[in-house]
């Protein structure tokens, strides 16, 4: 069925009038802005909510949806800066330029910096309530934007696919490559009164007060009057460039996120490297910002990029500081599409399970305990009152939306009532569609190493062995940002990027060594022999000097950067509806190739 299609198929709406009312501008300084999601396209007799399509797909569908949604991006870019409602305001809650949202202030003690807490346990509920809001905004937008097709010939189908509207995503892992989509700079659309052509929004976004305003930018002196993803930044912005950084970094990616899923068995495990298990989405996401560079490496502005950026330059801390707006919401919500598949598959996980003390953030002080109960600053639940929290956050059903993983689930609410056994059939279709998209169903089924191991031969039953390296960061201790790389000899096993923030606290990473060991042998002795005698570590900074680490030789590395050698058990799935089963109890550390830390 096409999209137009599945937007009719939705019987029964909400009146736009709701939404509206509750996204409108006025009153703004007295009345905070919450964030209770799209309320509009939901099925009141089954339950089922709209999809989030892949940007892709609905790019490649066409029509009033997405008309709908390149007209709306450009009308938000065109609001004042001034508007809270404004592209401007809301990509500026994730860091530059540092100023209140929704009533919020700097409280004393905080880290000076943006609202998100990169590097830390909240980073994915978080993230959920940044691009909700963001899509309750533009929802609106689009349905103002639909009503001005009443004497267009397919006026109805516009007013439904606003209905129905919810943000796209872009799903790097399984196909990193830029959406051709965001790589014009024009792009034509069928408007209100017929063909029309703008700026693509989706491209870059143009600063409505250039240069910069120095205390609201500082340090943007020579940034371009819009964002760019131009190596070096210039405005020669090659698509290619971008493509082959990420092609580069493909199979990292993909090996990282099944590996979240197959691993990570706490919320507090999949959503931050904070955790010491190492096995978060956080860090693939770092990864597809550095990869696709210029602002989008950045998180002070990197939000202002309806995509992401443009590929590092990591020899230019400068170009590191603009174009971040247009992408930034269909990567995050890749990140939010991500975790709300493990959350299926761990049903029982959908919030932070452990306390930690925060390093600090715009609002939130330096040293405070941060629980699931702890508020998400700087968004709002219904009442304007209280704050959203880990908890408020667990579950997309509030909010409005799914994605089409779990798009045939949404209906059996109603109709079956839902409980445990339904849970568990919608999780073992999950892992069916995650093998499919990021592990064996992508056809690395050989045991010896080209994959990670347990992806293929389902049923049979033997142990296989995961050789991986843990990482740990100091970030105090290094110049950030930075990229981590490890290699096996001459080959590159894979990476662990920190961004430029946050500037303090641990963070861990486990890096799959299966492909980088290829075929070197199926011995487990004769593995760790190789390894151990060609594990080398390098680190780049944005300044650009590498500085190359030897693994064996401990009195020359880095201070505050702990590698760990891994061997854990895996057993192989048994069908394609479950995943392999790592035993991380019984995983070895080879402390002996180890660099020390002085954390």
């Amino acid at each position: 069925m096409t999209l137009v299609g599945l937007l009719i198929a939705w019987a029964a709406y909400v009146p736009f009038a709701v939404l509206a009312s509750l996204t409108s501008s006025g009153d703004q300084a007295q009345k905070p802005l919450p964030v209770m999601g799209m309320t509009t396209g939901i099925n009141n007799r089954t339950g089922e909510h709209p999809v989030r399509w892949e940007i892709n797909a609905l790019h490649d569908e066409g029509g009033p949806r997405w008309d709908l949604y390149i007209q709306g991006l450009a009308a938000l870019q065109n609001k004042t800066e001034t508007d809270q409602q404004s592209h401007f305001s809301l990509s500026g809650i994730h860091g530059m330029p540092y100023a209140p949202f929704n009533g919020v202030g700097p409280v004393p003690g905080g880290s000076g910096g943006g609202f998100c807490p990169h590097g830390e346990t909240q980073f994915v509920a978080w993230h959920r309530l940044y691009v909700v809001l963001y899509e309750q905004v533009l929802g609106a937008e689009v349905q103002r934007i639909a009503s001005e097709y009443g004497n267009h010939q397919n006026a109805s189908a516009y007013s439904q696919a606003a209905q129905a509207f919810r943000i796209p995503y872009w799903d790097w892992a399984a196909n990193p490559q830029l959406p051709p989509s965001c790589t014009q700079q024009n792009v034509t659309v069928d408007g209100p009164r017929g063909p029309l052509t703008l700026r693509n929004p989706l491209y870059s976004y143009r600063w409505q007060t250039y240069p910069l305003n120095q205390t609201q930018f500082p340090g943007s002196q020579g940034w371009p009057a819009e964002t760019t993803r131009a190596s070096g930044g210039h405005g020669d912005f090659s698509p290619d460039a971008v493509n082959a950084d990420l092609a580069e970094v493909a199979d990292e990616l993909k090996d990282l996120v099944y590996q979240t899923f197959t691993t990570a068995e706490t919320f507090d495990q999949m959503s931050s490297m904070l955790d010491p298990v190492g096995v978060s989405l956080e860090a693939p996401h770092d990864i597809v910002h550095n990869a696709v560079g210029g602002s989008f490496a950045s998180l002070d502005i990197t939000a202002f990029d309806s995509l992401l950026r443009q590929p590092l330059v990591i020899q230019n801390a400068i170009s590191l500081t603009y174009d971040q707006p247009r992408h930034s919401m269909l990567h995050h919500a890749n990140i939010d599409r991500l975790a709300a598949l493990w959350m299926a598959v761990h049903f029982n996980a959908t919030h932070q399970s452990e306390s930690y003390t925060t390093s600090g953030l715009y609002a939130t002080a330096r040293g405070a305990k941060i629980t699931a109960a702890s508020p998400l600053k700087p968004f709002y639940q219904r009442d304007g009152r209280s704050f959203h929290t880990s908890l408020t956050a667990a579950s997309l059903e509030p909010f409005g939306y799914t994605y089409p993983e779990l798009a045939r689930w949404e209906g059996k609410k109603k109709e079956e009532g839902g409980g445990d056994a339904d849970l568990e059939r919608r999780g073992r279709a999950v892992m069916a569609r995650v093998d499919e998209l990021y592990g064996s169903g992508r056809g690395t089924r050989d045991r010896n190493g080209t994959g990670l191991p347990g992806q293929g031969n389902e049923g049979a039953g033997e142990e296989q062995k995961h050789w991986s390296v843990h990482v740990t960061v100091d970030r105090s201790t290094v110049d950030l940002p930075c990229t981590i790389d490890i290699y096996v000899g001459d080959v590159l096993g894979g990476r662990v990027t920190l961004l430029g923030m946050p500037k303090l606290g641990h963070a861990h990473a486990e890096i799959p060594l299966q492909r980088a060991i290829g075929n070197v042998s199926s011995n487990h002795s004769a593995v760790e022999t190789a390894l151990r005698g060609q594990l080398r570590v390098d680190v780049r900074t944005a300044h650009g000097d590498g500085s190359p680490v030897n693994a064996s030789a401990s009195d020359d590395l880095i201070a505050g950067l702990q590698v760990q050698l891994v061997a854990r058990p895996v057993m192989p799935r048994r069908s394609r509806f479950e995943f392999p089963t790592p035993a991380f109890e019984n995983r070895s550390l080879y402390t002996d190739v180890v660099s020390r830390s002085n954390a």
